[in-house]
């Protein structure tokens, strides 16, 4: 606790007041496989290498020095990284040993949840039939991962898109009346990382979208993007790639996220939109970023 005392205080001191872009949030795509296809994914079975163990501690390592302190892991689908007898969680046992205050794990929860990550979230874009349109038919494997899985502390990211945008009312109602074991709902959007398709949204057609998510807010549902964060992204009133996150592939490191820099005026990143609010010390957002520490 002292470690993380005598970070954050000098951190909140540089990154809201004097507004310098330092660093804080690392991740690591360990791996471009995954166990699925889901529509509007192409960083899937790619047919790149796995990252190594050597390279994963190496970067973590780096990264540390750096001054990043908020590691996650991500994919292709991250439960399916080995490196001989390694699995994912020898990876976040190392990260903890190394120093990092928190590691969070992105995952689709058809592997289960079998991780000491601080944090897991998992893909979930609506109920059955909804769901499927994204991701194929595994939501039942997935609820039952999250049901059954007896990890503490479980969040589900929905990605909006033009298929999955009708059911945000009924899938959080079931969340709220089933009383599914997790903290909420973070909503992101379709970010056309290739061009864009079918499933993309304009700021224009998002606006209503947002509003709507707002009013589940004001009725109780459990959504986790903050009232700040949804009315920056709502009005595109945010810098782009935020400076204090990078994240490391097989390929490299990129600043943000690993999309080529013109894909930036679409994105859909709800959780950058939660870190410029929080910059600006909104409430909403201060208190949501609470959550996560």
């Amino acid at each position: 606790m002292w470690d993380k005392i005598r970070f954050y205080i000098p951190f909140v001191w540089r990154f809201v007041v004097l507004r310098r872009p330092v660093p804080l949030i690392y991740g690591i795509a360990l791996t471009d496989r995954c166990n699925l296809a889901c529509r509007g994914c192409r960083v899937n079975n790619t047919g790149r290498p796995d990252m190594t163990w050597e390279q994963v501690v190496a970067t973590m390592q780096n990264a540390w020095r750096r001054g990043f302190r908020e590691l996650y892991f991500s994919g292709g689908e991250p439960m399916l990284w080995r490196d001989g007898t390694r699995t994912l969680d020898t990876l976040v046992v190392e990260a903890k040993r190394i120093g990092f205050f928190h590691v969070h794990v992105y995952t689709n929860g058809t592997l289960g949840l079998a991780t000491s990550a601080d944090l897991v979230w998992v893909a979930m874009d609506g109920l059955p039939g909804t769901f499927a349109l994204r991701r194929g038919d595994h939501f039942h494997e997935v609820e039952r991962a999250v049901r059954h899985g007896r990890h503490p502390k479980v969040a589900i990211i929905y990605v909006i898109d033009r298929n999955t945008a009708p059911g945000i009312e009924p899938f959080l109602q079931w969340v709220q009346e089933t009383k599914f074991p997790v903290m909420g709902v973070m909503f992101y959007f379709h970010t056309p990382y290739y061009g864009r398709d079918e499933l993309f949204l304009t700021a224009a057609e998002r606006e209503p979208i947002i509003d709507r998510v707002l009013q589940c807010i004001r009725a109780g549902l459990p959504v986790i993007n903050s009232r700040a964060g949804l009315r920056a992204l709502k009005s595109g009133n945010w810098p782009r790639r935020v400076p204090l996150t990078c994240v490391m592939d097989v390929g490299g490191e990129s600043v943000c996220c690993r999309a080529a820099g013109d894909v930036c005026v679409d994105c859909g990143y709800a959780a950058c939109t939660e870190i410029t609010e929080l910059r600006r010390l909104r409430p909403s957002a201060v208190l949501g970023m609470a959550r996560y520490w």
